[in-house]
């Protein structure tokens, strides 16, 4: 029986197609518990408004995520109202053509400005958090010398940017072991980054919730050791979007870029760059266009990148609407649970190594862990078995499992039973 304060299917359906943006869907029973069951309640009334097929347990969303029928189906339509009215559009104007990349697209990049705490015109639609990243290295005027503090686990797209500038340019690309630190909690990663800050320091680079341990770092503080050192504060945010609230105002950064096709379960191919309003003029665009030098309509001169796809970008939006009207809170809160109730178990089994930090303060939605005696590939394909999708991270990590809103707390239970039979 449907609980009192949950939503119903029609409800949340209708939700979506309203225009406005859907009030976050909170549970009115008390107490943490009911919180929790009314939370698994409503998630697996959505659990058909997905394409992965019954019984499978889907959690490599960090890879990618799995998008809603509400975003395949505006990714089909759009395509084909783009193919049949090709040639009805006169072209006499910019905004509304049949392509992106010259389009303003206000609407879109304040709907996306919305889901970060940003306005319209602090955001740059783009590919990829990859894309935004090689944006902000390849648009600073770096020298020999000038220095970029980051850590070594970084995803390859937010890092490898700024190996390049160390390569052409002599910059100086400081990762510092995140590993060390983890032990000791938030303080001892802020710690980390003050010792490695020095004068010639010009950048703080890191990553929101990193992708191989799913690290959450504390960002707050790290932006704010950033700006009092004199350095631009830079966040990968390519795992947190959709996966924990981010409010670009409080985490205090300069730029922050995310690929909403992750946790925010957009089309394959989305992305965002947030670049803060007054340090929009430190960067170059790398990325050049008829508007690269129009610095009067904000972050819009960082996403002249030619033709594009419009039903991509009317899928986005689909995305951003099933994710409002589900609640942003209410998804992070759910995440949280799951994890919980996964890494309680992982604590239970002797022969399970957690790799992820076991301090609840840097938690998020991915877990990554290894079985005693056994393979990242076999421990993958063991849980594939039962038909399981996580992603292996190699033989000393193990798998990396992302607890996303499409995941069930049973779900979670048959990893766990797997575990707990393994013999290596």
């Amino acid at each position: 029986m449907r609980s009192p304060s949950e939503p119903s299917r029609r409800e949340f359906l209708s939700r979506l197609a309203a225009t406005g943006v859907a009030a976050s869907l909170r549970p009115r029973s008390a107490g943490a518990a009911a919180a929790v069951a009314d939370d698994a309640a409503f998630f697996a009334s959505l659990r058909d408004r997905f394409l992965i097929p019954p019984g499978v347990a889907y959690c490599n969303t960090g890879t990618l995520g799995a998008s809603p029928r509400e975003v395949v189906d505006a990714l089909a339509a759009g395509a084909r109202a783009l193919e049949s009215g090709l040639a009805e559009w006169p072209y006499e104007k910019p905004d509304g053509e049949p392509l992106t990349g010259y389009q303003q697209l206000v609407d879109v990049r304040a709907a996306v400005g919305r889901v970060v705490g940003a306005g319209a015109a602090e955001i740059a639609l783009t590919q990829n958090a990859t894309m935004g990243m090689s944006f902000l290295a390849n648009g600073l005027d770096l020298a020999a010398g000038d220095e970029v503090v980051s850590t070594d686990q970084e995803h390859p797209g937010g890092i490898c940017a700024w190996r390049l500038q160390a390569k052409r340019r002599g910059v100086v690309v400081k990762e510092l072991p995140l590993d060390s630190a983890l032990p000791g909690g938030p303080d001892a990663i802020l710690k980390l980054f003050a010792d490695a800050i020095t004068p010639r320091t010009r950048v703080v680079m890191f990553s929101h919730v990193t992708s191989g341990l799913g690290v959450r770092m504390p960002a707050r503080e790290l932006c704010a050791l950033a700006r009092e050192r004199g350095a631009l504060a830079l966040v990968d945010g390519a795992q947190a979007v959709g996966q924990i609230v981010v409010d670009v105002a409080e985490v205090g950064c300069d730029a922050y870029v995310a690929s909403p096709h992750k946790w925010m379960l957009a089309p394959k191919g989305t992305g965002f760059l947030y670049l803060r309003r007054a340090a929009q003029d430190r960067f170059w665009t790398t990325l050049a266009s008829a508007a690269f030098e129009d610095r009067e309509r904000g972050a819009f001169r960082f996403m002249q990148y030619g033709t594009g796809s419009v039903p991509l970008v009317q899928a986005l939006q689909a995305a951003l609407r099933f994710m409002d009207a589900a609640g942003l809170d209410r998804v992070a809160r759910y995440d949280a649970a799951l994890t919980k109730r996964l890494r309680d178990g992982l604590a239970r089994i002797p022969s399970v190594r957690l790799r992820s930090p076991a301090d609840s303060r840097l938690a998020a939605a991915i877990t990554t862990f290894r079985v005693e005696g056994m393979t990242g590939k076999a421990l993958q394909d063991a849980l594939w078995a039962r038909r399981v999708r996580v992603r292996s991270q190699g033989d000393e990590k193990g798998v990396r499992l992302s607890a996303h809103l499409y995941v069930s707390p049973a779900d979670v239970d048959t990893v766990l039973e797997v575990v707990a039979g393994l013999r290596a």
